[in-house]
């Protein structure tokens, strides 16, 4: 019985011994790290699959959003280069009509009697005296709307030239009138060949030339 009693004993010390020795820390047990929960694989392929969802979710919503606005660049920047072109060509015919509007003399006294000397025309001052009378002092709308200066017409329809510009005029002026002149008076051959109808015409030139010369 003693020895049972004794036997009971030691093993209820034996067991409060390892409890304690479970429970206790000591220094010269090592603090180990605590474990971490274990996650259930299913649980952790539920959250892997709806980050996944979200993820094509946004990347969906932003997808339209991309294109348009690279699409904007793209028209704004055909548009600027449009206009751009456009306005660098309306710049460079805009020059080119200024250099064109240099280039031509504008009608006046002297700029049209250089003319007449540079086309060869003999007898500048009467062709000049001519173009004078023949247009008012170039204020007739034959001289301002067809810049014809001499009265030149169509012997086919009987209708006045037109000319793109007046210095076309005095070109047309040997090419149609004085190349048929061989020498001689030019104000006699000038009524012989009936360049005016009007009987007092050569008499009117002669007054231009001598205000000409006063001038």
């Amino acid at each position: 019985m003693h020895n049972i009693i004794l036997c009971a004993a030691l093993l209820i010390l034996g067991s409060v011994s390892a409890s304690a020795q479970f429970y206790t820390i000591t220094k010269e047990k090592e603090i180990r790290p605590e474990k971490k929960q274990k996650v259930a694989p299913d649980t952790l392929q539920r959250g892997l699959g709806a980050y996944e969802s979200c993820k094509k979710a946004e990347k969906d919503s932003l997808a339209p959003e991309v294109p348009v606005k690279l699409l904007s660049e793209l028209y704004a920047r055909k548009v600027y280069a449009r206009v751009s072109h456009e306005k660098a060509s309306d710049k460079g015919t805009e020059g080119t009509t200024v250099c064109v509007k240099k280039a031509l003399p504008a009608l006046t006294i002297p700029n049209l009697y250089r003319e007449i000397i540079r086309n060869g025309i003999r007898h500048p001052k009467i062709v000049l005296a001519q173009a004078i009378l023949e247009t008012g002092w170039f204020r007739s709308p034959l001289c301002r709307n067809r810049h014809n200066l001499f009265g030149l017409t169509n012997p086919k329809t009987g209708k006045y030239y037109e000319f793109n510009h007046w210095t076309e005029s005095v070109r047309a002026y040997y090419t149609k009138v004085q190349y048929k002149y061989k020498g001689g008076n030019y104000l006699l051959w000038l009524h012989k060949i009936g360049y005016a109808e009007d009987p007092r015409y050569i008499r009117e030139i002669i007054r231009v030339l001598k205000h000409l010369g006063k001038s």
